[in-house]
């Protein structure tokens, strides 16, 4: 029986920036399954981290292989990640629903199945009563329950999480 590759495995990770190094030579295996959580003060590398496996950063050196595949040099929307940053990032002219299927409009899925499945992503985060709204019309932390829910809609393999708590 062969053991299956870890969800993420970074190999001598570096990010530098100029002069500062931001990220230096970290080496992690997260496995299928875990929840895994970096604690560090402010301004110690895990935003950096994180958008690094996302494809948001190219690494200086190093490696970053998703589910035993080598996604380097892949763009973001070629690795089968989603991200739920500290400011949420909501398209304020969008209804949260609207804000919730984007990825899934992007990804041509029709629109009954985009509105089945939103909904059921508001189920999850128990916000099906706001869909119409707008996001300036939520909370801080409905906003975050919000956009927990329109990374989760498309039902990526892995789900980062950038102080998740930060905020609400």
């Amino acid at each position: 029986m062969t053991e299956s590759p870890p969800a993420i495995r970074l190999r001598g990770l570096t990010r530098a920036f100029g002069s500062v190094t931001a990220v230096d030579h970290v080496d992690l295996e997260i496995g299928r399954g875990e929840f895994f959580s970096m604690l560090g003060p402010s301004g110690s590398g895990k935003t950096t981290v994180l958008r690094l496996i996302a494809g948001f950063e190219q690494p200086t050196s190093g490696s970053i292989e998703l589910f035993g595949d080598n996604v380097t040099a892949r763009a973001p929307f070629d690795r089968d990640v989603n991200t739920v940053f500290q400011d949420y990032a909501l398209f304020p002219r969008m209804s949260v629903l609207e804000n919730v299927v984007y990825g899934l409009r992007v990804r041509a899925v029709g629109r009954s199945e985009r509105r089945d499945r939103g909904m059921k992503a508001f189920e999850s985060v128990r916000l099906d009563h706001v869909a119409s709204r707008m996001p300036a019309q939520l909370s801080g932390g409905q906003r975050q329950r919000v956009a927990l829910a329109r990374a989760t809609v498309v039902q990526p393999k892995a789900l980062l999480l950038d102080e998740p708590q930060g905020r609400a």
